[in-house]
């Protein structure tokens, strides 16, 4: 069975993960340093990430991603770790 990994920029770090995690959740397990002030509950916009490269679709974001992006200007790309699933092959970058 293939280890899903998924990668972390600037620090050029693959790591793995298991189904369900959401890209906070993996950045915490593999001790990559991410704001989450929020504790992961997707009402502060401090785990911002960027989407570099996603081998499988990501997910659409959650209706609490949408209602706190409202008016903040983010680009498609740009979402919260808390809120993004981990998929294989995925790339994002911290801020």
């Amino acid at each position: 069975m293939k280890l899903k990994e998924m990668t972390f920029l600037p620090q050029n770090k693959s790591v793995p993960f298991q189904e369900g995690d959401s890209v906070l959740t993996v950045a915490l397990k593999n001790k990559i340093p991410l704001s989450h002030s929020c504790g992961g509950m997707g009402s502060c916009t401090t785990c911002r990430v960027f989407v570099e490269n996603s081998v499988e679709p990501v997910n659409e974001r959650t209706e609490v991603e949408c209602e706190i992006i409202e008016g903040r200007g983010f680009s498609p790309n740009e979402r919260l770790a808390c809120q993004l699933d981990a998929t294989p092959g995925l790339t994002v970058r911290i801020p």
